[in-house]
């Protein structure tokens, strides 16, 4: 290998591979460690050296099936919930450990008293929403649904339509998505 254009293309600034070893021996991309928010699983030739990231004892994740038509349920579910005036019916939506920002109260509410009290009084409003943009992102039994929405509510003999802006955090949970964080807010007004 004296002659440069012999030698196998060097990556530089790359942990873990050797351009001149076996490519059995060698070490992807993919097997860097990024931190610990977003670990990579990878082997290389060295069987003793195992996964860079997962403990030997760890056993696998599966990951359930997430799509935007999922997103779509997932919402109908919890707006149906709602039409029902039953806070406890809306609650059942949450994880225990859930986190709701709402849209018409100041109070970040974290846990399932919390949230439970704050449906109590929003549900008085007999509200009604309906999505008119949303992003979806998916990741291993998470799905992220963030957009725009409105919501007709009776305010005292009036009926109003609110938009606000939403955030949804749904995860898997032992075969259930649950909601586990919440964001509302109404509309800022102007451009």
């Amino acid at each position: 290998m004296n002659n440069p254009t012999d030698a196998r293309p060097r990556i530089s600034g790359t942990r873990f591979i050797d351009a001149d070893s076996e490519p059995r021996a060698r070490f992807s991309l993919s097997a860097s460690y990024r931190d610990q928010r977003h670990p990579v699983t990878g082997t290389g030739g060295d069987p003793d050296f195992g996964a860079i990231d997962t403990p030997a004892n760890e056993s696998c994740v599966v990951c359930a099936p997430a799509t935007r038509r999922l997103a779509e349920e997932l919402f109908d579910r919890w707006n149906a919930a709602l039409q029902t005036g039953d806070a406890e019916r809306v609650t059942e939506c949450y994880a225990d450990d859930a986190v709701l920002l709402p849209t018409v109260s100041n109070v970040p509410r974290t846990t399932r008293d919390e949230i439970r009290d704050y449906f109590r009084h929003f549900l008085e409003k007999q509200p009604v929403g309906s999505i008119n943009q949303r992003n979806v992102k998916f990741g291993c039994n998470k799905l992220t649904d963030a957009g725009t929405y409105t919501f007709r509510v009776r305010d005292g003999g009036e009926v109003k339509e609110v938009p606000a802006r939403y955030t949804f955090v749904y995860e898997n949970r032992d075969g259930e998505w649950k909601i586990v964080h919440h964001h509302s807010s109404m509309m800022p007004g102007g451009d």
